[in-house]
């Protein structure tokens, strides 16, 4: 399960706010296969795409471009890297 796919900041984030492919598509006006390819790293959004994916998903833009996984060789990657990154977003949240 631990492959670069798994660790991609869009579908963390979609996980994180506990959203389906097909609902993120349906707020976006893109298809799900769209979706699809952006979470497996094959494209990547617009700018504009990328400000309303962002808003989709409840956090900054500069939250999806810095998003960094930590390089980390656990049976945990996954899970460590998306509590990371919901650790990110409630602290950008404690800071408005």
């Amino acid at each position: 399960m631990n492959n670069n796919s798994d660790l991609n900041v869009f579908r963390l984030l979609r996980i994180a706010r506990n959203k389906r492919i097909k609902e993120v598509a349906d707020e976006l006006s893109i298809t799900p296969a769209y979706v699809h390819a952006i979470e497996s790293g094959k494209n990547f959004p617009s700018g504009r795409l990328l400000r309303d994916y962002a808003k989709v998903l409840g956090v900054s833009e500069e939250t999806i471009l810095n998003f960094k996984p930590e390089e980390n060789k656990k049976d945990l990657v996954f899970e460590n890297t998306l509590l990371r990154l919901l650790q990110i977003i409630c602290n950008n949240m404690d800071s408005k």
